[in-house]
């Protein structure tokens, strides 16, 4: 084979890469946060749900208590992820600890969300943190009947 193929078939190669490579990162479509823009992983997001059933996405507990304590849309409900399951759970009904870990490097949320008191309180005392009351209480009325004080 002659250098002049090999430098073609190279420089087609690495257009094919580069182009796949580009198509493939247009196809990851990644949810955003509608407070501050940050990508949301799936196990720290937090959905306002309004009156009208259209839906808020968030990255974290602060950005939806910040999103909320700022609008004054009507809203139904919200719903949070248990960090256990990554199941969907009302935030009423959540256990909520304000730990070390952080959950989102531009906001430095702390308060994580559990389903069962039991995951709340192995969470708190493994990463040095206490059970908090629930962070919406004040904005949508409501809390945990079991929380600590």
């Amino acid at each position: 084979m002659s250098k002049w193929f090999k430098t073609g078939i190279f420089l087609i190669l690495i257009i094919a890469v580069a182009s796949g490579s580009a198509i493939y990162k247009k196809s990851q479509r990644f949810e955003k946060c509608d407070f501050d823009g940050v990508h949301i992983k799936p196990i720290y997001r937090v959905d306002a749900i309004l009156k009208n059933n259209d839906a808020k996405r968030f990255d974290s507990i602060y950005c939806a208590y910040m999103w909320l304590s700022e609008n004054k849309e009507p809203i139904s409900h919200v719903m949070v992820r248990d960090e256990v399951t990554g199941e969907k759970i009302d935030a009423s009904i959540a256990y909520y600890v304000d730990s070390e870990i952080i959950t989102n490097n531009v906001n430095n949320n702390r308060v994580h969300a559990f389903l069962k008191l039991e995951d709340a309180e192995r969470h708190a005392k493994s990463y040095r943190g206490r059970i908090v009351k629930n962070p919406f209480e004040k904005i949508l009325g409501g809390g945990n009947k079991d929380e600590k004080k």
